[in-house]
């Protein structure tokens, strides 16, 4: 019986535990920066494209959108969300 209880108390504190480090849910709607490791623009219009994805934080699908339509040579497109 004193088994029994031990395991129920060591259970209890290991689900307290584990839902205490649940992580909060990731906001997809806004403060998402997009990037693509394109090779150096040389276009000034490439150039504004590239300094516009790295500094304009928007939702994941619109930040992602402008990096693949502004991909040139990219073989990799990374989104980070910002605090």
């Amino acid at each position: 019986m004193k088994t029994l209880y031990s395991l129920l108390i060591g259970g209890s504190l290991v689900i307290a535990a584990s839902t205490g480090f649940a992580a909060d849910k990731t906001d997809m709607t806004t403060k998402w920066i997009c990037t693509t490791n394109a090779s150096s623009a040389t276009v000034d219009t490439d150039k504004a494209a590239d300094d516009k994805m790295a500094k304009t934080a928007g939702s994941a699908a619109d930040s992602f959108a402008f990096a693949a339509q502004n991909c040139r040579d990219c073989t990799k497109i990374t989104c980070e969300a910002q605090d």
